[in-house]
């Protein structure tokens, strides 16, 4: 298994442009970034100088981390979302990343939800186009309501029947291993059941999406199961550690990683 880390979660406290290194030596070839949180350019650097790799960014989210609704399947945000998207593959390609989650939004008010996501699938068409044309994978991925209230998406089976229907090729699905435990769902069971679309895998433990050990998953028959699968993408650590990054890091020794 290729273990990837997010340094928008974990090693924080390092400063951001020193996280591709402590990343590094924490044992990962890989990292993901959820959010820009210094220059584009200075980013890529400081990854190529650690020498890992980048393999997700996350688009632009509009106004969801401050309650709104986002923009990914919001009607009349159409134009937002495309113009951010261009923005994040104009970043991908900086950074040498060959993948891009979508990001999820909430279901506007006095907008039904069918009509919610027909703009949704609209926008990820438009999206996996400007995407393949830069030579980049779109990823989506549902996301739970109780830690996004009102979430447009959050069945994961919902989501992969939607990438083996008029997404088909264009799209694949980012399976979380916590946002499915938290809908209440068997991961080990929902991973068999959507293994066939899954492009890439994160996971954190919960409560709290902590690191694994620290909660109350089964990281070791679920690691298992990826890894049986055949499964051979990246697998990202996306946790806020409950301790120094450091010192939560006894799942990848126990994965026989470091």
């Amino acid at each position: 298994m290729k273990f990837s880390a997010s340094i928008t979660t974990m090693f924080k406290e390092h400063a951001v442009l020193d996280r591709p290194a402590a990343a590094k030596q924490a044992g990962f070839d890989a990292i993901e970034i959820q959010l820009l949180e210094a220059p584009v350019g200075e980013l890529a650097r400081a990854a190529r100088n650690a020498g890992v790799q980048v393999v997700l960014l996350n688009a632009g989210l509009g106004d969801l981390r401050d309650g709104g609704p986002g923009l990914s399947g919001v009607p009349g945000r159409e134009q937002d979302f495309r113009e951010e998207f261009a923005r994040t593959v104009d970043n991908a390609l900086l950074l040498g990343c060959r993948a891009i989650h979508a990001g999820p939004c909430r279901l506007p008010a006095g907008t039904s939800r069918d009509y919610a996501l027909k703009i949704y699938r609209e926008n990820l068409l438009a999206a996996a186009s400007r995407a393949a044309s830069a030579g980049i994978q779109l990823l989506f991925e549902p996301i739970n309501t109780v830690d996004l209230p009102g979430a447009l998406l959050s069945d994961v089976r919902e989501a992969a029947a939607m990438v083996r229907g008029e997404l088909a090729g264009k799209v694949g699905l980012q399976f979380d291993v916590y946002h499915v435990a938290m809908t209440g769902d068997d991961v080990l069971a929902a991973y068999a059941d959507c293994r066939d679309v899954i492009r890439h895998i994160q996971f954190s433990d919960l409560p709290g999406r902590v690191e694994p050990g620290a909660g109350k998953l089964d990281f070791a028959a679920i690691f298992a199961a990826i890894e049986a699968s055949g499964y051979t993408g990246w697998v990202g650590a996306e946790y806020t550690p409950s301790k120094t990054t450091a010192d939560s890091l006894q799942w990848l020794v126990d994965a026989g990683k470091r």
